[in-house]
Order: C-alpha cells, then sequence, then structure tokens
C-alpha cells in the first residue's frame, strides 16, 4: 500500500486529495467522480441545447440569419465534444479544475456573443442574457465564492465586449441609454446569482462536512457497539465465547439437534475441567495461572473440528460441544483434546504436564437444559472421581442411568 492520489467530486481545490489508499479504491474514487462530472456536462449540454432552440427562433422569425445560427450549433457542438472527450480520456485531471466549470461557463457564452451581434432586434438578446445567468449558476456545483465572482465578471465582461463591439460597428443597431440600464440590471442579476450561488455551495459544503462527521461518528459507534458485543460475549482473558455466550450456543445447537434428531446420535455436551489448577495458582502465582488457562483455550480450538464449539464456562472449567454421533465418537473426541493438551508447552510453566478431566453426556428428547448440565457436570464429578485425567461419558436411557468409564487410550 503506497501513496496515491484520490479523486472525489467536490469543491473547486478540494477535488484532489492525496492518501494512503489502496490502488482499487482509488481508482473506483476517480471513476465516480469522472462519472459526476459527465452527468454536470450533459446537464450544461441540456442547457445549450436550449440556447439553440432560442436561436432557431429567431433565425425562423427573421431576427438572425441561419448562416449564423448554424456558425452557433457548430461551435456548442465542438466546444461540448471537446470537454466531453477530456474527461472520457481522463485528460481533465490533470487541471486544477477537472471539472473545468469556469471554462464551460465563460467560453460557451461567446457563442451567444457572436449570435447576438447579429440579431437584427436588440430585444432579441434578452434571451441570452438569461441563458447566461443560468450558465452562471452552474457555478455552484464546485467552485468557491471568488471563482464565481470571476467567472460572473467574466460573463458580465463578454457582454460589455459585445455592446462595444456593436456601438464600433454597427452604431444604428445600439442606444446608449437603454444598453446602459440593461448592463446594470445584467450586473446586478449576476451579482446577486453569484451571491445566492456561493450561499447554496456554502450550505452543500456545510452537508457534505456534516454528513461526513455524521459517517465517521456512525463508525465510532458501530465500532463502540462491536467493542460491547465483544465485552458481552467474550471472557476478556482466553477471548473464548463466555458463560452467556456459551448456554445461548448450546440452546441453538439443542434446537438444531432435536429437528436432525432422525439422523442417529443425539447432541453431545461436555463440561473440561482442568486437574489441580487451584495448586497451580498457589504454587507459581496467578499470572501463570492466566498463562496456563490461555494456552489451554487456544490448544482447545485449535483441536476442536470446525462444526464443534468451545466456551469458558467458569473458573477452570470449559463447555464444549461436539456436535451429535455415537458414544464412542464423543470419546474419541474427548481423548483428542485430552492428549493434545497433555502435549503442552507453557512459557513460564515448570510445573508437571496439564491434564484435564472430561465428563461426557448426549440430549434426551424433551429435557431441559438445565438437566442436560447437570448430567454433564456429574460425569465430570466421575472422572475426577475416578482418578483425574480421562474421560468419562454418562448416558441415560428407558432404563435409568448407566455410566461408562473410559480409561485414557492413546489414539
Amino acid at each position: 500500500m503506497g501513496r496515491a492520489v484520490t479523486v472525489a467530486p467536490g469543491r473547486e481545490g478540494s477535488e484532489v486529495s492525496t492518501q494512503q489508499a489502496p490502488s482499487g479504491q482509488v481508482l473506483s474514487s476517480v471513476a465516480r467522480a469522472q462519472k459526476l462530472r459527465l452527468k454536470r456536462t450533459g446537464l450544461g449540454i441540456a442547457t445549450h441545447c436550449g440556447g439553440v432552440l432560442i436561436v432557431l427562433a429567431c433565425s425562423a422569425t427573421g431576427m438572425l440569419d441561419w448562416i449564423y445560427t448554424l456558425h452557433y450549433i457548430l461551435v456548442i457542438m465542438a466546444l461540448y465534444s471537446l470537454f466531453v472527450g477530456l474527461i472520457v480520456s481522463n485528460r481533465n485531471l490533470r487541471f486544477r479544475d477537472p471539472s473545468m466549470t469556469s471554462v464551460q461557463v465563460i467560453v460557451t457564452m461567446w457563442p451567444a456573443a457572436y449570435v447576438m451581434f447579429f440579431m437584427n432586434e436588440p430585444q432579441a438578446r434578452v434571451p441570452f442574457l438569461l441563458m447566461g445567468v443560468v450558465g452562471t449558476l452552474f457555478g455552484v456545483f464546485a467552485l468557491s465564492f471568488r471563482r464565481m465572482l470571476l467567472v460572473g465578471g467574466c460573463v458580465f465582461a463578454c457582454y460589455l465586449a459585445l455592446v462595444a463591439s456593436l456601438f464600433l460597428w454597427a452604431p444604428e443597431r445600439v442606444d446608449l441609454r437603454i444598453e446602459g440600464v440593461s448592463a446594470l440590471a445584467f450586473a446586478v442579476v449576476l451579482l446577486l446569482t453569484v451571491y445566492v450561488g456561493s450561499y447554496l455551495a456554502g450550505l452543500r459544503k456545510k452537508l457534505r462536512e456534516r454528513n461526513a462527521r455524521l459517517e465517521e461518528t456512525n463508525v465510532r459507534l458501530e465500532q463502540a457497539m462491536e467493542e460491547l458485543r465483544e465485552l458481552a460475549t467474550r471472557d476478556p482473558l482466553t477471548r473464548l465465547p463466555n458463560r452467556r455466550s456459551a448456554l445461548e450456543r448450546l440452546a441453538q445447537e439443542k434446537s438444531r439437534a432435536l429437528r436432525r434428531l432422525d439422523e442417529g446420535g443425539g447432541l453431545c455436551v461436555g463440561l473440561l475441567d482442568i486437574d489441580h489448577f487451584k495448586r497451580v495458582n498457589d504454587t507459581y502465582g496467578h499470572h501463570v495461572g492466566d498463562a496456563v488457562l490461555c494456552r489451554v483455550s487456544e490448544t482447545l480450538q485449535s483441536t476442536l473440528r470446525q462444526d464443534e464449539f468451545v466456551g469458558r464456562y467458569g473458573g477452570e472449567e470449559f463447555l464444549i460441544i461436539l456436535g451429535q454421533g455415537a458414544p464412542t465418537g464423543a470419546l474419541a473426541a474427548a481423548e483428542r483434546l485430552r492428549v493434545a493438551l497433555q502435549a503442552l508447552q507453557i512459557e513460564g510453566y515448570p510445573g508437571p504436564p496439564v491434564t484435564v478431566s472430561l465428563g461426557l453426556t448426549f440430549q434426551q428428547p424433551g429435557e431441559t437444559l438445565e438437566v442436560l448440565l447437570e448430567r454433564a457436570d456429574r460425569a465430570l464429578y466421575h472422572a475426577k472421581a475416578q482418578g483425574r485425567d480421562r474421560a468419562v461419558l454418562v448416558v441415560e436411557d428407558s432404563t435409568g442411568l448407566v455410566d461408562r468409564t473410559e480409561a485414557p487410550v492413546t489414539l
């Protein structure tokens, strides 16, 4: 991951920013920004289609020669073909303003001034002045107040150049009193347009900033919620699911096993206890006991299969869900855990190998979680009573309880 240029739509001067970002994310951001610029250029084309209609109407009513109408249409088509081509080819990204907003507003005003020069009726110039005001409003999308003021000044200068040209080469079509009032009115309208446009642009900027702050706040809230979920469902020391989360998982597995009871084998649940753990704490200290708990948790997680589950039940006890299967399979899984834990090498723990006792049982139809866990706890008691370092399976059938004790077996 290196430094990259990210282009995103926004105000002029803030569209290009340098930040740490993956190349794929940068390309996606550039594509979105370019798509938005094409859309805005399309709005400009639609606006000038209105200008074309006005020019055609002027020619149809005899106020403008058709040759000047053709010139206007060809120039507008050429200019917007250039703008679209620059965006499609990404050459606009080299410019300070990749949207080319200022250029589009100013340059497209000159063809309008060209046809206004050849108008037979001075009043026919009014619609083009209105179109100039509309074009200035496009600066709301990307320009600051200073830039909008500059664009408005250029549009007004274009109109003054038109009046000066008429005064020099066609004075019979110029009434300086009317043109002076028109120029003043046009200047006032442009100033108001720039002010309102910049105000709207400021509102858009504040809205974007507020949305960005809200998004940032939402991200922080999501992170806080994730931390709360982690605290509510995970044991802070071992990072295993805590007792409440483990019991919720057991309830889910119990319901799932009841629905699949006809597939054979009930849900196997076990309680695992680290042998003589209190002695470890008393002899080597609680920090060593914590290290033993963490290493035992890691080994249980890595040894269990994907469809099996382990959670911290409390103290040095762990709740294990082995899923559906036969008693022999459950005992084999328990032995696999016992052997893996006995082979543990724990840094800072110089004591004897870690041994565990396991009590296993199978779910019976219609019984509650409390009854199931009570039977697993009884199996764990039998494992401890018979010398620890072993697994004991307690099953129940229609005749009552049957204890099946399995001595350690090396697999």
